[in-house]
């Protein structure tokens, strides 16, 4: 009697499990539907960053070197922007009290790292192919690998030694594309 119950049972789940499966709403197209960007910002990448209190630390430093007309211009750059936790980290870790307290040179360094000398949306298709790092020239003059993911979470310098991922991708400031990270990065010796 055990047996039959048991039976019955797994019978009513299997079938509820297939009828559920089955019921799916269907799509009524497989075309791609196109909508609007709505990662425009309709400002420059300086008053992104003055208007948004996570990146208060990259403010201060950017007043500190004053550098705010790297992120004013009008010709076209990828902004990629530490967060106030990047920078925490990054004090602590240097033994620095306050972003003050790090030497100018030091900041101008990291500032222009951070600042890739093309525009990088991850919707562009010659970055569709996943883990296929490509190679762009920095502000200071060294190298920065972008790449993504095959989720399209977006990778600071992959295949090197150390690699970051973006918090938050495909920002449009009217002088470029804005991506965000929780880190400090930098450029690391390509692994072997």
């Amino acid at each position: 009697m055990k047996k039959i119950k048991y039976n019955v049972t797994f019978f009513l789940c299997s079938f509820a499990v297939l009828f559920s499966f089955f019921s799916c709403e269907v799509q009524d197209s497989f075309e791609y539907d196109y909508a609007e960007d709505n990662s425009k910002l309709n400002m420059s990448a300086w008053a992104y960053i003055q208007k948004n209190d996570s990146l208060s630390y990259l403010e201060e430093a950017i007043l500190q070197c004053k550098d705010e007309s790297l992120y004013e211009r009008t010709e076209k750059a990828t902004f990629i922007l530490p967060t106030n936790r990047a920078f925490k980290v990054y004090l602590e870790e240097n033994n620095y009290d306050t972003i003050g307290t790090v030497p100018i040179s030091v900041l101008k360094d990291i500032l222009r790292y951070h600042i890739v000398k093309a525009e990088v949306n991850f919707n562009n298709p010659a970055l569709a192919p996943k883990n296929k790092p490509i190679a762009y020239k920095t502000e200071n003059g060294q190298i920065m690998y972008l790449s993504h993911t095959g989720t399209y979470v977006g990778l600071i310098n992959e295949g090197t030694n150390k690699q970051w991922q973006i918090r938050t991708s495909n920002l449009v400031p009217d002088n470029g594309i804005i991506h965000i990270v929780d880190h400090i990065v930098f450029y690391s010796d390509m692994a072997k």
